[in-house]
């Protein structure tokens, strides 16, 4: 069985678009393979602000894998082991909060990628990381370090005036968290105010300057092409919890209307 291709990380690298959703609440095999079957091409897993741990993530990392549906997880913070246990686990995107630093982005990729590139530790024994294939371990190493997709979330004004020193090689994705941003800029909630639109234009332009692909999250469909024409290629469209109280707040309405 030969290692598994990062497909996620190859089609935003040649420009593509992708759609998927967040998962915070909702775990298992139910949750992954109903979203590839309707044509979604990544889980965005959360296990920053939900109760999801390492075991849960990464049994549904399997289970994207198996629909053809690609992972990729924020971790919970800059940490050594929360950075190698899921790629030794067989996940190879991570997104990661809270940077703020170019430091803090040396020690991302130091951490996720192996020699030269990085110290990641090596645990090449043909378990998940290298979809239990049995490879030479440097083959594997250069596998893994062109494989391994990292994304960043900009969320403080911190980040904001440090971008230029974190937009560095070997980042492949970056989402503006607009919550944490306007709390941190001083207008939470603000989301249309001059400040987060100066700020989100400053990180987009230079994530294209780059050839660093961008997110947009989006909460309607009809989003979408205001997203792309904005530059977008990761289109992340709400979340399971969304979709379910959505869902179920139609066949109320539906029943309330009957009733009247």
């Amino acid at each position: 069985m030969p290692m598994r291709d990062n497909q996620l990380k190859k089609k935003l690298t040649s420009g593509g678009v992708v759609l998927g959703t967040a998962l915070l609440e909702l775990r298992g095999r139910g949750a992954i393979y109903p979203l590839a079957e309707a044509g979604m091409e990544f889980v965005f897993i959360c296990s920053e602000h939900s109760a999801l741990n390492l075991e849960s993530v990464v049994d549904m990392v399997a289970h994207a894998h198996a629909a053809g549906i690609a992972p990729i997880v924020r971790v919970p913070d800059l940490e050594y082991q929360a950075v190698t246990r899921l790629l030794d686990s067989g996940c190879q995107s991570l997104i990661l909060p809270h940077a703020r630093t170019g430091d803090d982005i040396r020690r991302f990729i130091e951490y996720a990628k192996y020699h030269p590139e990085g110290r990641r530790g090596m645990a090449i024994y043909g378990g998940a990381s290298t979809n239990y294939a049995e490879v030479d371990q440097l083959t594997a190493m250069q596998h893994a370090n062109a494989n391994t997709l990292l994304g960043l979330v900009i969320e403080t004004r911190e980040a904001i005036d440090n971008i230029e020193d974190m937009l560095l090689p070997g980042i492949d994705l970056v989402l503006v968290g607009h919550q944490d941003l306007s709390q941190s800029l001083g207008i939470p909630g603000q989301y249309t105010h001059a400040s987060m639109t100066e700020a989100t234009q400053k990180v987009r332009s230079l994530c294209q300057t780059r050839g660093i692909a961008t997110a947009g999250v989006l909460g309607q469909p009809e989003q979408i092409k205001a997203a792309i024409d904005g530059g977008a290629q990761f289109l992340m469209y709400g979340a399971d919890v969304v979709f379910l109280r959505e869902a179920a707040k139609r066949a109320v309405e539906a029943l309330a209307a009957v009733q009247s």
